[in-house]
């Protein structure tokens, strides 16, 4: 009975705010067409006056008026047939919950589960939708995820993916009255400002009242350990898929490799760097405070929202990773890549192993340095200190386009990429993996070359102290740059072309 209730008066409200909108838009449209009307009376026009008429009303209706919302796959579709454990799960949760299960579930690209009624109209006769997150599953265990998939069933148990549409199509039809009135330069967007900011406040109240609701069926139907741990897992990890896809994974895409995409988020998120990362994430979180206008709680108030529940479920929150419900990981991953990319073809880029990657970025090098690095007077590595302070001038010859702020930068960067080049003709090994930096390793010698090159500009290592280092590790008379750098070989070549 309380849930009804609760469903009944964010409903209710929601109507109100809704109807109050409309009003206060005919009531404007309204107030001018009795100034028009009266001004028609008294015989004497004023054409101003009606010329703002025509443009007031004119963009009030076309500000309002309602908008066909377009609603296509928002992932890859995971079929019965193709996932029934995963389907399996999420049949489970729903006869605990008392709801249909979703006609349709997709895999996405985010950190990130939700549901939704597509194509409904006013909230009614859609069809439910579920998404769920390819990197969710690798950072959560079973018990989580299925907390996870509790929660997005609490919306479907609270009716929130049927007061939706009613929320954010109003926010839209707000939003664009708002801009419209602003791009005429028109005092009217202020009623409608007040409005938005009324608005916004109390139906984001309602999406945090929500969230709640569904947090709190997700403790009673699976275990307040899994919600409370999959809450905390989410935030120390969500910002850093989008870091991995672009700072890993697009960079080895670009160079024609397709190493395994879940693979390489687990081998990231094992990582020193992207684990301190994850720990301040995690701690930024804790630290949050509630804002009017945040769709969902803060971290510490949902903790202890669900902490608080009472008659939780029985599961705990130690398992195997939920990524072990999906079968043939490597064809849905080619999937989902064509979907993130718009690109079939992407198919045809060659799979790899993660440990290929530092051949890859070997490659590259080889390019700068037969490119870039034969634009250069001859130098050598011993030389470089002496060169130090002409970093700008390298990246200006060898780049005219770049700016002048970007050039000590992209000096830095090319010296470095010549340095470690050096470094790999002679006999150097480069290495590395997801989140962790690029290596040159001989036998015990493992040397960050961005270091080095970083620590030489920055003064760390002195004039004094850089030929003690090139005579330790043996590399003072290997050329860096100049014409006499080898010219790229044709096979490379032709394999970096078909990367482009």
């Amino acid at each position: 009975m309380s849930q009804r209730v609760s469903l009944a008066g964010r409903a209710s409200l929601a109507l109100m705010l809704m109807v109050g909108f409309y009003l206060l838009a005919l009531g404007i449209c309204a107030g001018l067409a009795w100034l028009v009307f009266a001004d028609a009376q008294s015989h004497r026009i004023h054409p101003k006056l009606w010329i703002m008429a025509v443009v007031v009303i004119g963009t009030v209706i076309y500000s309002v008026w309602p908008r066909r919302v377009k609603f296509p796959d928002p992932g890859v579709p995971l079929r019965r047939q193709d996932q029934p454990r995963l389907w399996s799960m999420v049949d489970e949760v729903a006869r605990a919950a008392g709801q249909e299960p979703p006609r349709q579930i997709f895999l996405v690209p985010d950190i990130n589960a939700f549901v939704a009624e597509r194509n409904s109209v006013l909230g009614l006769g859609g069809e439910r939708i579920m998404g769920i997150g390819l990197p969710l599953l690798q950072v959560l265990t079973l018990p989580q995820a299925k907390s996870v998939i509790a929660h997005e069933f609490g919306h479907y148990h609270g009716g929130d993916t049927r007061l939706g549409p009613f929320i954010y199509k109003t926010r839209e039809a707000i939003g664009r009255t708002i801009v419209n009135f602003r791009n005429l330069d028109s005092i009217l967007h202020k009623p409608f400002e007040w409005y938005g900011k009324l608005y916004l406040r109390a139906t984001f109240a309602i999406s945090r009242a929500q969230e709640y609701a569904a947090d709190a069926l997700s403790v009673r139907l699976v275990g307040r350990e899994p919600v409370l741990t999959a809450l905390r897992r989410v935030n120390e990890t969500g910002p850093l898929f989008d870091h991995y896809l672009e700072g890993e994974f697009l960079p080895m895409l670009n160079r024609n490799r397709r190493p395994p995409l879940a693979q390489g988020f687990r081998l990231y998120l094992g990582s020193k760097a992207v684990g301190k990362l994850q720990v301040e994430f995690g701690e930024q979180a804790m630290q949050a405070k509630g804002n009017p206008y945040d769709s969902h709680p803060a971290l510490p108030d949902r903790l202890r929202a669900a902490a608080a529940v009472e008659s939780p479920g029985a599961e705990a929150a130690a398992g195997p990773l939920a990524l072990t419900l999906i079968d043939d990981l490597a064809k849905v991953e080619e999937q989902l890549l064509v979907f993130m990319t718009g690109k079939p073809e992407v198919r045809k880029v060659p799979a790899t192993s993660w440990r290929d990657s530092g051949a890859a970025y070997g490659e590259q090098w080889q390019e700068v340095a037969a490119g870039s690095g034969r634009k250069l007077p001859a130098m050598r590595v011993a030389d470089l200190v002496a060169h130090v302070g002409e970093i700008e001038q390298f990246a200006a010859l060898t780049s005219p386009k770049v700016p002048k702020d970007s050039r000590r930068a992209a000096g830095a960067w090319l010296v470095t990429v010549l340095f470690g080049e050096a470094l790999r003709r002679a006999g150097f090994v480069l290495e590395t993996s997801p989140g962790d930096p690029l290596e040159l390793v001989r036998g015990d010698v493992r040397l960050n070359p961005f270091e080095v090159v970083g620590n030489l500009i920055d003064g760390k290592i002195t004039a004094a102290d850089w030929p003690e280092f090139c005579a330790h590790h043996g590399v003072g008379d290997l050329l860096m740059a100049g014409p006499e750098l080898p010219v790229l070989a044709p096979a490379a070549g032709r394999r970096d072309q078909a990367a482009g």
